[in-house]
């Protein structure tokens, strides 16, 4: 891993960028440093909580209509908000301003009493609303949460309770611990050998460490313990764990997560050193905006929400760290004074960990706030900030996973950010979809190719060029920054075999439903669901929205909405506007010659 980066903050940030708004002066959150942030969000969530949880302990984000409350739209991964009612009330941090509140401790024993009944006697979890059954999925995540409560309640629990709480805990411990030990001597701890993706397997561990730890039991703590110790040291050397073959961005806050409690327990220097390098990745690879930048990641694409929910206290371990974490929260919380609505149930019970595992300390600058820097993974990508814009490219190549609908196929993507729009060039990994590939070669029989035989990025702090070697193509591309205002895609193909075929360049374009998209004519167009094909002439030479104009050759072609793979629910490319791709499809001369796709903001 390696990171150049300019001494020189950015002096001036326009009105979109998150900094002034946030870190300098947000209209609702007062608090300056953490972790008295993390506090003030959690007392005011859980002041709207105590009016939203259900009779039974459930809690919500709403109150349903009298007969509309669907069990299928309940997921029982909320239940891991149980944890900041139990944190305000034991906190005696200075910020806590709820501390002994007796709402409190009523809200965390109704949810506890809750989970309880929900443990069956062989430990499997069998959630229900009014008294029908729903998804257990994830419940893992939960049950950690509340082995953290029953620590911190322990003496305020009367002895049936007590009794009640810590059986049910063995239970589930139980059966959790005999899903981690056959796993424990695999070769690695990646998905193709442990059958599950590292998060889940790290999640598992840490958690029946800790219900060893409060429960004192010795034995879940010494299956637990040669995990994480292995755990932490599988980390890659650009700083994130590897759960197919190479990042997996939103997933890793989870691995990170587990390898900062284990250091906080066990003082283990190859945890601190993951999460070191761990911090490193995240900071550089998120935008000015708080977004993860998807280029890298092969388990998600398409998702431009900021995520604060996991393991932020892992960064705070540094200076650097904790003021990334605040930006993140910050960023999440957006401009609204409402952190149910902001960030969610699940979120927010991230954000007690985060407040009881905080490391305090002093800040220091993060490379969002330069204004440039340079930062390349172990492998070959690269991400660029150059005053207002941002860059990236992955060149990461992995064998296709096709019996795993979760592992997306690696097709050399890159992004463009402006301080302005946000997200231009919406690159990311996908499945099965060619023409989202950033190079794509349509052969002369029909069929299409998007996997590259080989890739690499050559590059320096003045210039960075992704080479693509596709069967039959060799391929470059360069993405320049000219000026505050331009910037510039290069784009050369070269034909390596006497075959017609031909290659595309593909840029996948970030669009919202009900914006304004207008073509080189003057004309405009609502995005919507009704499909918008432009070429030649009825595109005019150019594309622009939300601030942004892309000038295009006259061989080029636009479509709307393309609808993109996702490894979740019953259909694989639902047709689902709001995460819908606009997309521009280039034919290239393969004669060497240079193709340039100019980018502008006003």
């Amino acid at each position: 891993m390696k990171s150049l980066v300019s001494g020189i903050l950015a002096a001036v940030f326009s009105a979109s960028s998150l900094f002034c708004a946030t870190l300098d002066n947000h209209p609702h959150w007062k608090s300056e440093r953490l972790p008295d942030l993390y506090f003030e969000v959690l007392a005011r969530s859980a002041e709207l909580e105590t009016r939203l949880q259900a009779p039974d302990g459930r809690f919500r984000a709403k109150i349903p209509e009298p007969g509309t409350e669907n069990e299928k739209s309940w997921r029982v991964t909320v239940m891991q908000y149980i944890y900041v009612p139990a944190l305000l009330y034991t906190s005696e941090h200075q910020a806590n301003r709820l501390r002994g509140d007796k709402r409190l401790l009523e809200m965390a024993l109704r949810s506890g009493d809750y989970l309880a009944s929900i443990i069956s006697s062989t430990g499997k979890f069998t959630p229900t609303v009014n008294g029908r059954p729903t998804s257990a999925l994830d419940s893992h995540r939960w049950l950690y949460c509340w082995a953290e409560v029953y620590g911190l309640l322990k003496d305020h629990l009367d002895e049936r309770r007590k009794a009640d709480w810590s059986d049910a805990l063995v239970r589930a411990a139980t059966a959790l611990a005999a899903k981690l030990a056959p796993r424990v001597d695999r070769p690695r701890y990646i998905a193709p050998f442990i059958g599950t993706s590292p998060n889940h397997y790290g999640l598992w561990a840490i958690t029946i460490w800790r219900i060893g730890m409060i429960l004192g039991n010795e034995e879940w703590v010494q299956l637990a313990e040669p995990v994480l110790y292995r755990f932490v040291r599988e980390i890659e050397p650009g700083g994130y764990w590897a759960e197919h073959d190479g990042p997996t961005i939103g997933y890793d806050y989870l691995n990170g997560s587990v390898a900062a409690l284990y250091w906080h327990y066990s003082s283990d220097p190859a945890a601190l050193r993951a999460i070191r390098l761990n911090t490193d990745f995240h900071i550089h690879w998120t935008t000015p905006d708080g977004i993860d930048i998807h280029t890298v990641d092969q388990r998600n694409r398409n998702r431009f929400r900021v995520r604060a929910s996991w393991g932020l206290f892992t960064f705070c371990n540094f200076p650097e760290g904790r003021r990334f974490s605040r930006f993140k929260l910050l960023a999440a919380l957006g401009e609204g004074d409402n952190p149910l609505q902001a960030l969610g149930l699940n979120a927010l019970a991230r954000i007690a960990q985060d407040a009881h595992y905080h490391t305090d300390g002093p800040e220091a600058p993060i490379p969002q706030e330069l204004h440039t820097y340079r930062h390349t993974l172990d492998r070959p990508a690269v991400v660029k900030k150059s005053g207002p814009w941002v860059y990236s490219m992955s060149a990461l190549l992995s064998p296709p996973s096709t019996h795993n609908q979760f592992f997306l196929d690696r097709i050399v993507p890159i992004s463009l950010w402006h301080e302005y729009s946000g997200h231009i060039i919406a690159g990311g990994n996908s499945k099965g979809q060619p023409e989202l590939a950033t190079f794509m070669v349509k052969r002369a029989d029909g069929s299409t190719s998007d996997l590259p035989l080989d890739a690499l990025i050559s590059g320096s702090w003045d210039a960075d060029t992704m080479c693509v070697a596709h069967e039959g193509f060799s391929l470059r591309l360069t993405v320049n920054p000219e000026n505050n205002s331009a910037a510039v895609i290069s784009v050369q193909a070269e034909r390596t075999y006497n075959r017609p075929d031909t290659v595309f360049l593909n840029l996948p374009l970030r669009l919202l439903p009900g914006g304004e998209l207008e073509d080189g004519n003057g004309k405009s167009y609502k995005l919507a669901e009704n499909e918008i094909r432009l070429s030649g002439a009825s595109l005019g030479g150019s594309l622009s929205y939300n601030h942004w104009r892309i000038a295009l050759p006259e061989s080029a072609r636009f479509v709307w909405p393309y609808y993109i793979y996702t490894p979740y629910g019953p259909v694989r490319v639902p047709q689902n506007i709001r995460s819908a791709m606009g997309v521009v499809s280039i034919p290239l001369t393969p004669d060497s010659s240079w193709l340039r796709v100019r980018f502008s903001v006003k």
